[in-house]
Order: structure tokens, then sequence, then C-alpha cells
């Protein structure tokens, strides 16, 4: 396979290798052609530009003490416990976090434009959130403000969540206080008026989420139904 004389292929692989999705022979043999591929150089450079934001905006997780502990054993560092790296309970949180992230990132990168280079001026300071189904660990809502604006734009990247003769609501989940109502999601994409700057509404709104509810929506202010997906806002300046 090459992708020289395939925009489309190139975009999506350069972008997989900035994510660092693409692994093994594939991921070799990509930087193989970046070797000889100066324009194909330039996408993989472009998209790390691009997605270089994103990753700051993550708040850092300190990990524990015996993830470096275990490290250290696998390094030689020091002896190893009986059976410790064979747990594989041990290692399932750490991959289901991981694959949660890269998802969410790879939400981000289905909304960018395929088939040519991204932008790499600077995308205008925003909030943004991807939601995503705890069961599956799978994003399938895309919410973004930017911080001046009072439109909430939210996209479903399954259009398959909307549910006949219901309604879903997107609601913001303060710091303190009860869920507050952000409106309906009726269509694949919806914008939603907010009741003021995106700055002032979501300021202080660590998390955004959807609940289930009769046709029209909540009819109490309050989430009444099942909540099916929920995700971290973050400001993305």
């Amino acid at each position: 396979m090459n992708c020289k004389n395939k925009p489309e292929l190139r975009e999506r692989l350069a972008a997989e290798y900035a994510l660092g999705t693409l692994r093994g022979r594939a991921r070799a043999r990509l930087r193989r052609w970046m070797r000889e591929d100066a324009a194909l150089a330039r996408a993989v450079a472009e998209w790390e530009t691009r997605l270089s934001p994103l990753a700051e905006a993550v708040q850092p997780v300190r990990a524990p003490a015996r993830v470096w502990s275990e490290i250290e054993t696998r390094l030689g560092a020091r002896p190893a416990s009986a059976g410790w790296w064979d747990r594989v309970a041990f290692w399932r949180p750490f991959g289901i976090l991981a694959s949660g992230a890269m998802a969410a990132l790879l939400a981000v990168v289905a909304l960018l434009p395929a088939g040519r280079p991204p932008p790499v001026e600077p995308t205008p300071a925003s909030y943004i959130a991807v939601l995503s189904d705890p069961r599956t660990q799978r994003p399938v809502l895309v919410a973004t403000a930017a911080r001046r604006d009072a439109r909430l734009s939210v996209r479903a990247l399954d259009p398959a969540i909307l549910v006949a003769g219901r309604s879903l609501e997107l609601w913001a989940v303060p710091k303190k206080g009860g869920p507050k109502s952000l409106g309906l999601l009726e269509a694949e994409h919806a914008t939603l008026k907010l009741a003021g700057e995106a700055d002032r509404v979501l300021g202080d709104v660590p998390l955004l989420a959807v609940s289930l509810e009769p046709r029209g929506g909540s009819p109490t202010g309050a989430p009444t139904g099942p909540v099916l997906y929920s995700g971290p806002c973050v400001k993305y300046w």
C-alpha cells in the first residue's frame, strides 16, 4: 500500500501517527515514508501542532507509587514480586483510561476536515466537551462553544443515539449546585442558545451530561430519566 496519491489516506495516517494510534509495522512504515516524502512529514507535523493544545488541556495525574515500583521491577531495578505483573486486573483500569482518552482525541479529529492539511493557525479560545457512553467508553457527542459566544454547537458522532418519541437533554453539571439544562438534542447537529456568554455559563462547569427525558424535555427542571452519556468540559486556551 502506498498513500502518495491518496490525500485522504495520507491525512488519516498522519493524524493517527500524531495521536500515537498507528502502531507496530504500520508506524515504522510511515516513518520510513516520511524520510522520503517531505509533504507527508509536513502533514504529520501539522497534525502534531494542531493536537498539542488538546494534550495541554488535560490535567496531569500523578501515577500511584505502586506503578513506578512495578516499572522499576520490570526494568530489573528491584526484585520482582511474585505474580504481580501477571494480574490482568491490575492493568485493566489503566487500559480503560488510556482508551477513553484516545477515543476522546479521535472524536475531536473526526470533526476536523479530511482530505487537506489542517490549518495551523490558533483555534479560537473555546470550551470543548466530549461525552461518552460509560459502558463502552465510546465517544458519542462533541460540544463546543467559543468563550465570548452564547451558542453551544453539539454534534452527534453516532446519529443512532437519538430516541424516537423521547428527548435527549443536555445538562451542565457545576462544581456546586444541581444540573442546569442547556437544551434538547433532537438532531444530529444542534446549536443551543446559552443563557449568556460561554464564559459565564460554562466557566465553573467541569462536566456535561445527557439524560433521557419525555418528549419535550424534563418536566421538573432537573433530570428525571437515566443519565446516558457524560464527559469533561475543558477550557481550550
